[in-house]
């Protein structure tokens, strides 16, 4: 069990400097004096900083998934189950800043080959492309490939945030000063959303 500790301790520790100071600022040793042990440790658990960074962003993308799929009622209708996953998105992200930009760095880090982004948005696009396909066929959303059409929503979800994370209150609405679920919603079937 102490293996598994430790080991998860130093993805934690790395996820922390990585979300703070980048991904090129956070060399192994800031790691292990992060992670309480030696850098050496850390190589015992993983053989090189690549092995180390394809860990964390697999860990980021479970816990992703996870938040994103959240309650997930498999038996509503594609619109239903498309906003809950949405609102599950966008609120994960507003309570895990540190997650939001971890995800931010390790998105366009050369380190997270085409491949293992594959393997870390399996399951999430497992449970969304059907969902797009079902709303295209009932005549909900546009006819887009499904990257697109996920880039459209998570892209406009994580400007939003990061916006807002950026200049707090200055990207919502006057009377309220906070994005409503309604308002996000809104954007999201905006972009995607079959318009006649």
């Amino acid at each position: 069990m102490k293996t598994m500790d430790k080991r998860q301790l130093i993805i934690e520790a790395t996820c922390d400097l990585i979300a703070v100071n980048g991904l090129q600022a956070t060399p192994i040793s800031l790691v292990a004096r992060q992670a309480c042990c030696g850098a050496g440790t850390i190589y015992r658990y993983f053989e090189t900083k690549e092995e180390l960074i394809e860990a964390v962003y697999l860990s980021l993308m479970s816990r992703f998934t996870r938040a994103c799929l959240k309650g997930l009622d498999e038996s509503a209708g594609v619109r239903e189950q498309l906003n809950s996953i949405w609102l599950n998105l966008y609120h994960y992200m507003r309570e895990e800043p540190k997650d939001a930009l971890l995800l931010d760095q390790l998105s366009v880090a050369p380190a997270i080959s085409a491949e293992l982004q594959s393997v870390g948005k399996k399951e999430l696009i497992e449970r969304i492309h059907p969902l797009f396909a079902r709303g295209r066929n009932e005549g909900l959303i546009r006819d887009i490939p499904d990257d697109v059409l996920g880039v459209f929503v998570y892209g406009g979800i994580s400007t939003l945030l990061r916006g807002e994370r950026n200049t707090p209150g200055q990207c919502a609405g006057e009377a309220t000063h906070e994005v409503t679920d309604e308002m996000l919603l809104s954007i999201c079937w905006g972009a995607i959303g079959k318009h006649d």
